[in-house]
């Protein structure tokens, strides 16, 4: 935990690391005599303890060990100013693997695009990222305050936390890029480009331009301190940060690269002019494609139907190789049908809803009939909410949305509709971390108080129909209101139907619009909703600005979609970004809890268990802490499938 001492708040979050148990490491070198007589999997890793190559073989032996990617790395190991750990293979790392083959899975939504920072960020191009491209440093999935070597071997942070020095990796190629190079029009991509410190420039570029909409956009809010990126030299760049906050570090660890020699030139490979470069980001010509420098490079997208990516045979970390040969992620809308695909071996493993577990395989073994298929459960770290839209008259008063979520049964449709696969939350923070304050606990179903409430804000039934009503700018308006919700969800269809069931008896009117994903990220983004269900994924290094601070809430592709704001929410946003002490932090989350629970700008609703079916060729999954899905470096195949 090198980087943790160097910091001001290392020494504390040290201990409460070694209190909440820290992945036991051994040196790499042992490890020769642990596998003694085990077949090797030719997989090429460096000894903990010399720069020699050795063949490894992918078992339990690993489970707990360190590994060096390269000489350079075990070098940069031991200097003490390095803020990377030595990378350590999970504890439940699988006991075998058998590489190659093809992973067959899906998505359950088309992608807006497949630019990094210019298409919208949906879900599932963040998955799909995972897979073609690399960081910075790899945050670990199990123990998500370590930070392994991945596209730099070493960085390290001045003393007043104003500079960070990155020293990238040599021989780091970018995949080619997915044309038909011995077309001559590309002939100005044929050659092999290295990735170099103006990858980064360049990503940062694209983040700060005001042109550039999509990811882009939301992540702006993140990189105001930025000042900029010096290139040292091809393989060494430094970030200049205006003040020392808490998230300069993940920022700059997290920081993925973008090929200005692509992205900078349009099909012809004539460069933009620097007036307007950023607008043709938004419309690029290769924003069909994808290009990186991970462990898969992108093949192609069959729109509607399929995304083929195929092993990067020059990927540069031999520690974490790639398992397969070929990833085809096949385009899934219909939840229903997941299970149909998977039981003809269309997929290898696919999540369900809770209603297909509860109805087709909760105490149903063999599940669908198959001997080979299992079941495992991941503790999810997003929440789900309804957000109310504060810029509408109705949703501006507190008590309304306090009323609105008392009118919500919870832990009845966790229990009838959603299978019991989840708990109620009642803040924006992930129930494992330290954040979330246990102590306040979600307000109660309660419609006898949902009722005194609206009579208290003024919301009374005046004409006798049934809807309260109010006076507003001298117009009587009825309380209605459409609520935007995941059109690809029967669960979400039901719980918006038990909802406005509920919302009826207390003199509401709840009109549900069911949209694909694409059309609901354009309303949300729009600000043109009444209410939304949505749920979010936080960061383990918790920041509250890009959602909360009123400052978002009516800038152009923030993420303040509910446009709230409080004097209090901002200063403990704008607090929290400067405080390094582990305690004082999680004070300042635990107020920030109960001012969203008091406030109630989105009723909270769950922290889901999600079932993941999979067949036996699969090892059992190892999910990661740090998003919903099965981190791809962590997936692998017992047995090759036929």
């Amino acid at each position: 935990m090198k980087r943790l001492l160097q910091s001001g708040f290392g020494v504390g979050l040290l201990v409460l690391l070694v209190v909440i148990g820290v992945v036991n490491t051994a040196q790499l070198h042992d490890l020769q005599k642990q596998v003694d007589g085990i077949k090797t999997s030719g997989v090429p890793v460096v000894n903990g303890s010399s720069t020699a190559r050795t063949e490894v073989p992918m078992g339990t032996q690993l489970a707990g060990t360190t590994c060096h990617a390269s000489p350079a790395d075990e070098a940069a190991a031991k200097d003490p100013a390095n803020l990377l750990d030595t990378f350590t293979y999970p504890a439940n790392w699988p006991a075998s693997m058998e590489r190659g083959g093809t992973l067959k899975r899906l998505i359950g939504q088309e992608p807006p695009g497949l630019n990094l920072f210019a298409s919208n960020n949906a879900a599932d191009l963040s998955e799909m990222y995972r897979y073609i491209t690399s960081s910075v440093a790899y945050q670990s999935p199990t123990n998500p305050d370590e930070w392994y070597p991945d596209l730099a071997t070493k960085v390290t942070r001045s003393e007043d936390g104003l500079v960070y020095d990155v020293y990238l990796r040599e021989g780091v190629k970018w995949h080619k890029p997915a044309v038909d190079l011995e077309n001559p029009r590309y002939a100005w991509l044929a050659k092999e480009h290295l990735l170099t410190a103006d990858d980064f420039v360049f990503a940062m570029e694209q983040i700060k331009n005001p042109q550039v909409v999509g990811r882009a956009a939301s992540l702006r809010t993140y990189f105001e301190e930025w000042e900029r990126i010096e290139v040292v030299d091809p393989l060494h760049f430094r970030v200049h940060v205006k003040e020392d906050t808490y998230l300069n570090l993940s920022l700059v660890l997290d920081q993925q690269p973008i090929p200005r020699w692509l992205y900078m030139y349009d099909e012809d490979g004539h460069e933009f002019d620097t007036t307007n470069w950023g607008e043709k980001q938004n419309s690029h010509w290769y924003n069909q494609k994808a290009i990186g420098v991970g462990m898969y490079r992108f093949v192609e997208w069959e729109q509607g139907v399929r995304i083929v990516l195929e092993q990067n045979a020059e990927y540069h970390n031999p520690c974490l190789p790639p398992a397969f040969d070929r990833v085809e992620m096949k385009v899934l809308k219909d939840q229903q049908a997941y299970l149909r695909y998977l039981k003809t071996r269309q997929f290898d493993y696919t999540y369900v809803q809770p209603q297909q577990y509860v109805s087709e395989l909760k105490g149903k073994e063999p599940y669908l009939g198959e001997e080979d298929l299992k079941v495992a459960f991941s503790q999810e770290a997003s929440f789900f909410y309804f957000g109310w839209n504060q810029s509408r008259p109705m949703f501006a008063d507190k008590r309304v949305r306090r009323a609105l979520t008392h009118a919500l049964d919870r832990q009845g449709l966790i229990d009838n509709v959603f299978g019991g696969l989840g708990t109620i939350t009642s803040g924006p923070f992930d129930q494992s971390n330290p954040c979330y304050d246990q102590s306040i606990k979600p307000l109660a179903y309660d419609l006898e108080e949902s009722k005194r409430l609206l009579d208290e804000a003024g919301w009374t039934d005046t004409d006798g129909d049934g809807l309260r009503d109010k006076v507003i700018d001298g117009k009587s308006v009825p309380f209605e209101f459409t609520m935007v919700i995941y059109g690809s969800s029967t669960e979400y269809e039901t719980l918006a139907r038990v909802y406005r069931e509920a919302l009826q008896r207390v003199g509401i009117k709840l009109t549900a619009q069911p949209l694909e994903w694409a059309a609901q990220l354009k309303k949300i983004s729009e600000r043109d909703f009444d209410a939304f269900s949505g749920a979010w994924v936080p960061a383990w290094e918790v920041d509250l600005y890009q959602i909360w601070h009123s400052k978002e809430a009516d800038k152009p592709g923030s993420s303040n979609y509910v446009s709230f704001r409080e004097p209090e929410g901002d200063r403990i946003a704008e607090a929290l970004r400067r405080e390094f002490d582990p305690e004082k932090r999680v004070e300042l989350c635990h107020q920030f809890h109960a001012l969203v629970h008091e406030e109630q700008p989105y009723t909270f609703f769950y922290q889901r268990k999600r079932p993941v079916v999979y067949w036996d060729h699969m090892n059992t999954p190892v999910f990661s802490k740090l998003n919903p899905y099965r981190d791809n470096r962590l997936m692998s195949f017992a047995t090759r499938p036929e």
